[in-house]
């Protein structure tokens, strides 16, 4: 037995995992390639072929209803690119494996992800002339990048999309961005491994926002799911970006009153809902992986949840 088979072996034991992927792009567009978290269908199939043999794969609300969760995994896909359905359904459709796929409308309705817009400034040289011409705006750590200060929850995330906005007036995007998002016109696939949950509207930094703003995020975006009686639907909210600085009490308020039954963090642990410090709503935590170094970063996101649990 492989060192790789022996830790997920051990792991199934005492754990269970939900994953989270992005992009599932056989090439990520130019303008994405350096930021965007991308795993190809290929090495999708590599990865939950090989965590199949260990763990049982469930749909998300069955592994987030089950009281022991050792050794049964779910998989999740934010932001509803559409590559994920055109290109990575055959994968889950091969094993047997459910999805459950967050949204935002925004995006569906012909938008562009504003966290896009920032890796097309980002892959394109431009970084420097945004600076100079919007940073005043926002507040910044010392050597703060700007992929992070741009979600800073510090830093409203409205006011930092119309600054990209008004930065990329004059400049023409790739047609090959238009295109990347599930369009509303299209509707969202019914199918039998799939689900579909909120992802809020625009994808904003919660907590950079007042309760109106938040309220619009998560209520728009959920009711415009509820009107959609032909797919299967989870009342789990994927919390934009998922960190524990990244949404807070007013979140799990309105998230209550919105209807949803728990909080989708991202926090890379393997324990879920044990580290976010609030209790009304449960919790449940996602790990990504990336490459084919699977053991190791589910051992660090174990390690994460172990130091988490014996500091509560």
């Amino acid at each position: 037995m492989s060192t790789e088979q022996q830790t997920l072996e051990e792991l199934a034991k005492r754990v269970g995992i939900v994953l989270l992927y992005h992009g599932t792009f056989s090439s990520p567009p130019v303008a994405l390639a350096k930021g965007l978290h991308n795993v190809t269908p290929g090495l999708l199939f590599r990865q939950l072929e090989t965590l199949s043999r260990y763990f049982r794969f469930l749909p998300l609300d069955e592994y987030c209803m089950a009281l022991d969760r050792t050794g049964l995994a779910a998989v999740t896909a934010d932001d509803g690119y559409r590559c994920i359905t055109d290109e990575a359904l055959g994968v889950f459709e091969a094993l047997q494996i459910p999805l459950t796929i967050f949204v935002n409308r925004a995006f569906m309705d012909g938008g562009i992800f504003w966290r896009d817009k920032i890796r097309f400034i980002i892959n394109t040289s431009r970084v420097a002339e945004f600076e100079h011409r919007h940073s005043d705006k926002f507040f910044r750590e010392p050597d703060q990048p700007f992929y992070r200060y741009t979600k800073d929850p510090r830093n409203n995330s409205r006011v930092v999309e119309s600054a990209l906005d008004d930065f990329l007036t004059e400049i023409e995007l790739p047609a090959d961005l238009q295109r990347i998002y599930t369009p509303t016109s299209a509707g969202l696939l019914a199918h039998p491994l799939l689900s579909y949950g909120s992802h809020s509207l625009n994808h904003y930094v919660m907590a950079s926002l007042n309760e109106a703003d938040q309220w619009r995020e998560i209520d728009e975006n959920w009711r415009f799911l509820n009107n959609l009686p032909e797919i299967q639907k989870t009342s789990i909210f994927s919390v934009p970006f998922g960190g524990n600085g990244d949404y807070n009490a007013e979140t799990i308020r309105l998230a209550m009153n919105a209807g949803h039954s728990g909080l989708l963090l991202s926090e890379g642990v393997v324990e879920p809902g044990a580290h976010s410090g609030f209790e009304v709503l449960p919790t449940y935590q996602r790990v990504m992986l990336r490459g084919d170094e699977m053991a190791t970063t589910l051992l660090r996101a174990d390690k994460r949840g172990r130091q988490a649990e014996s500091s509560d």
